[in-house]
Order: structure tokens, then sequence, then C-alpha cells
């Protein structure tokens, strides 16, 4: 995804940012751009012509995926990943999940399951 060694170090540190940040629900643009030190714009616009992603997209694919992460290892119930990934609530977190990944975190963590058990 990155063009340049710079995008890379950016979209690194861009990346653990959301991930130390992932389980507060109120991680938003705004709140990004403040702990990363630029402005909301300058952010939009560095990170949609890196990923050709809104900052918004690029928080929910990154909590989406270690939500997917977490339902694989079957550790937890569905709504303390949801509350993991910082998603506000349950509802939301299944409709997000269900529009990127095709699939219910229920039916993701089956398939993950049976996944381990034929494995």
């Amino acid at each position: 995804m990155a063009h340049s060694k710079a995008d890379e170090r950016f979209l690194e540190t861009l990346n653990e940012t959301i991930c130390t940040n992932m389980e507060d629900t109120d991680l938003d643009v705004e709140k990004l751009a403040r702990i990363l030190n630029m402005s909301r714009i300058t952010l939009y616009r560095k990170i949609k012509a890196i990923s050709n992603l809104t900052p918004i997209e690029l928080i929910n694919i990154t909590r989406l995926k270690k939500a997917a992460g977490l339902l694989a290892e079957g550790d937890n119930k569905i709504y303390e990943i949801s509350y993991m990934a910082g998603f506000s609530s349950q509802s939301n977190f299944a409709r997000n999940f269900l529009k990127q990944f095709k699939m219910t975190p229920t039916e993701y963590m089956h398939m993950k399951q049976a996944e381990k058990t034929n494995g």
C-alpha cells in the first residue's frame, strides 16, 4: 500500500496508534489527528493518498482485523470482542463485520473453529 519509506513509516505509526487506542470507542479522525500532531485535513489527505481509504474506514478496518483475530482464537464472547475492538455496540460491530467479511461474527467464529478441528 505504501509508496515510499516515509509512507511506510507513516502507515506503521498510524496502525500502532490505532491499535494502542483501539478500545477507545470515541477514537475518531479528530482524535487520531490530535494524537499524531496533525490537522484533521492533513491526516485525511495523507491517508487517502496512500491507501485510497478515508481515515474512518482505516480505523474500522483495523478494528475489524483485530476482531477477526480474536474471533479466530475463540477465547471470548462476541460482545466482549466487539468492545475489545472499540465498537460502541454489538449491533454496529456485527453490521460492520458483515459488510467487511461477508459473514456474521458468529459464522466467522464457527468457520475458524471448524478449521482448527479439521486442521
